[in-house]
């Protein structure tokens, strides 16, 4: 599974290539953001244009992926600005249309690869054609928006009401690489639903993707190394899971997400 961090400090960013980190991820989406998650305390970036130089000058190995904001007027010239700056990989958020989805992968052309971030109720239900769609590398989908977008209370009720199982067997079909949610330190006790239970689910269904969340960006960096090589081997265990032991885990975090 590739992990991803956010950050847009280059001493992080050496200690996230260190510690088996994949992808550095420079986060510029504003259009829109803060009003759809107003009073969900979520992750709002301070993240600028410059920031991309500054971390593409410092990686060694890892590469370097750039959320943009949502197809709009200065698309063209934020991508080109984007691609120019040294980014790997370019993630669409927060569409609704097949047709934004196409004018973004046109625009970024052959020059870079490309990810569609699923967070509308109106994308997921399009998922299957977007999976066909020419120069499209990955797909991921953001709960958070998606819970919203589908009414939900809490980010994980798509996951009890069996929305995230239709995705997943959608994508693992296509045969595009993907993910969804996030993934949170195992060390962390305080969380709703213990992350190794999140983690589990997200390789059972397939997920070659996987974004390190806030609360593991919240852990001291000293630990990420730790951290990581923990992950690391709970993807294997799980991987090789058997259905009773998937069953098992189904029923804990439902359980969790139920008492919510």
């Amino acid at each position: 599974m590739e992990l991803s961090l956010i950050t847009n400090n280059p001493v992080l960013a050496n200690v996230a290539e260190d510690a088996g980190i994949d992808r550095i991820f420079i986060d510029l989406e504003r259009l829109g953001k803060p009003e759809r998650q107003l009073n969900r305390g979520l992750f709002l970036s301070d993240h600028c244009i410059d920031d991309i130089a500054r971390i593409r000058h410092v990686l060694r190995k890892a590469k370097l992926m750039v959320r943009v904001d949502p197809i709009n007027d200065g698309s063209r010239d934020q991508i080109n600005s984007v691609i120019s700056a040294g980014a790997d990989l370019l993630m669409l958020p927060y569409f609704h249309h097949v047709i934004e989805a196409r004018q973004f992968l046109d625009l970024v052309g052959n020059r870079a690869a490309t990810s569609l971030l699923v967070e509308t109720r109106e994308a997921s239900e399009l998922l299957e054609e977007l999976t066909m769609l020419p120069g499209l590398s990955e797909i991921h989908i953001g709960l958070n928006d998606l819970s919203l977008s589908y009414g939900k209370a809490f980010l994980y009720d798509l996951i009890a009401d069996g929305t995230i199982d239709g995705l997943c067997k959608t994508l693992r079909g296509s045969g595009l690489p993907f993910g969804f949610g996030g993934i949170g330190s195992l060390r962390l006790r305080n969380l709703p639903i213990p992350p190794e239970l999140i983690l589990a689910y997200q390789v059972c269904q397939g997920a070659s993707r996987g974004w390190l969340g806030r609360s593991f960006r919240e852990v001291e960096s000293s630990f990420w190394k730790e951290d990581i090589n923990a992950l690391r081997q709970a993807i294997t265990v799980w991987r090789s899971a058997d259905t009773a032991e998937y069953m098992w885990m189904r029923m804990r975090l439902l359980r969790y997400i139920s008492a919510h």
